[in-house]
């Protein structure tokens, strides 16, 4: 009973870093119905500029992940003012290529030019491990989930309830209704592609505290498409379930299914769960159904 919690609450705790990552990508698709594929190297990035910060600029963490957080945001709202905006109204095949290009461009470049800096993020209580009865509870992952834990509810209540995050709603719901109303569509989907920024940042710092590795592409294939494709590809509270629901199962297969099948499974189940979902709900568990005009 103990190892199956403890194979619980580990999952829970990943779920709470998916749930946030998983939100940079709802955010951008829900504000403009971009499906923004180089996500992952967004987060890699993050982090690597975060470590660097640290290691090699001798900054305080939150003063590197500020840096690391203006410099990816501008480079979100560059990709949105001069790729995004000139492929509006064209097939939905040239927007997910061109943001495939742009991760591979970040890659590619990040290599080229960081690959040789000590990247390392330092944080507190790394290695300890404190004890509920006989489960055992790494603080540095407890910190870092609840930390992406109260992210991922502030992003929930800025959208709810501040007049930019209405605003950006109103534009998804429909951008010329939002311009008659003297909405400025340009600035506000600039905005949500920073706080898509900021999220990434976020989610590769904790990430790496997390220790849950696999950056990059494979992070957008293996853990956030699951999350936001079973949560809702619209929905802030579907990304936390397909989370929670990933992390769970996933730390589960690891721990009860490659014993016996070798690794791996955690990715069969999340693949099995998403084609479930699917078959049942392809809107996802939260997603809103499209009204069709027959």
């Amino acid at each position: 009973m103990d190892y199956f919690l403890t194979l619980i609450i580990g999952g829970l705790l990943s779920g709470a870093v998916y749930a946030l990552v998983g939100m940079a990508f709802v955010v951008v698709y829900r504000a403009s119905s971009v499906l923004n594929f180089s996500l992952g190297e967004w987060v890699s990035l993050g982090a690597r500029l975060t470590g660097i910060g640290v290691q090699v600029g001798g900054l305080p963490i939150l003063a590197a992940v500020a840096g690391a957080l203006g410099a990816l945001s501008l480079l979100a709202i560059a990709f949105n003012r001069i790729v995004i905006r000139r492929l509006i109204g064209r097939p939905v095949t040239a927007i997910v290529m061109a943001t495939l290009a742009l991760g591979i461009l970040m890659r590619a470049v990040s290599s080229l030019s960081l690959g040789g800096l000590p990247n390392e993020i330092p944080f507190p209580m790394t290695g300890e491990v404190w004890w509920w009865g006989e489960i055992p509870i790494p603080p540095a992952r407890l910190m870092a989930s609840g930390i992406a834990i109260l992210l991922v509810f502030a992003v929930i209540a800025f959208f709810r309830f501040s007049r930019a995050g209405v605003a950006i709603r109103a534009i998804a719901d429909d951008p010329q209704a939002a311009t008659g109303v003297g909405i400025s569509v340009t600035r506000y989907l600039a905005m949500a592609w920073g706080i898509s920024a900021g999220l990434a940042v976020a989610g590769g710092v904790l990430w790496s505290i997390d220790g849950l590795g696999g950056f990059g592409m494979a992070l957008i294939l293996a853990k956030v498409l699951p999350v936001v494709v079973i949560g809702g590809l619209t929905s802030f509270p579907g990304a936390i379930i397909g989370a929670a629901l990933v992390g769970v199962l996933e730390n589960l297969a690891a721990g009860y299914l490659d014993p016996i099948i070798g690794t791996g499974s955690g990715g069969l189940i999340s693949g099995i769960l998403v084609i479930g979902v699917l078959w049942i709900r392809p809107t996802g568990i939260l997603g809103a159904r499209q009204a069709v005009r027959v």
